[in-house]
């Protein structure tokens, strides 16, 4: 048979093991999801310029949007959702996105304005206009990963080209942790 004395070794070594493997395992799952929204973000590069070059307008796209007219990337309907936008040659898209960060959590492209503007030549001031992929329930560390592999600033955290109010990847009005982010995509 097995003595007690056995048996609580063995647990001991599984727990070890485990708690060595979980932090590895979590890791993974979130470069996981940073490659996923990396990924999507150079498709709707490519899909804006696109829309873009067809229509000589920026497109809104809201995957929970209620109207054909806030999914502009797949449909060919105004943002009024009152009729047809002239040129559009789409889709532009495959298949609907969604933030990959945090199911069901809200995610649009749209025009920048001054809470979602970028910063891209770091200087603290913003840069114009741009489309940009605005994602929410993004926790800070995924979002600084995600500044990071587009940026190369992710260990950046003070001044004015700290991560999160620098570049391409910003958090809005420069809030470190308020959440959404937001990433440039085209400049208007």
């Amino acid at each position: 048979g097995v003595t007690l004395m056995e048996m609580v070794g063995v647990v001991a070594v599984i727990a070890i093991l485990a708690s060595i493997a979980t932090p590895m395992i979590f890791d993974a799952i979130r470069n996981a999801k940073v490659s996923a929204v990396v990924q999507d973000v150079n498709t709707l590069k490519t899909a804006v310029a696109r829309y873009y070059a067809d229509t000589g307008d920026y497109p809104f796209y809201r995957p929970t949007g209620t109207n054909d007219g806030q999914r502009q990337l797949l449909v060919n309907r105004n943002r009024s959702n009152n009729g047809d936008v002239p040129g559009w040659s789409g889709p532009y898209i495959e298949t609907e996105l969604e933030n990959r960060i945090t199911t069901g959590a809200f995610m649009e492209v749209n025009r920048s304005n001054g809470q979602w503007a970028c910063d891209v030549d770091r200087d603290g001031n913003t840069d114009g206009n741009y489309v940009y992929l605005r994602m929410d329930n993004v926790d800070d560390e995924t979002a600084e990963r995600i500044s990071q592999t587009i940026d190369g600033d992710g260990g950046q955290i003070t001044g004015n080209d700290a991560w999160f109010s620098a570049g391409l990847v910003r958090r809005p009005n420069a809030n470190q942790s308020s959440g959404s982010l937001s990433i440039c995509l085209m400049r208007m």
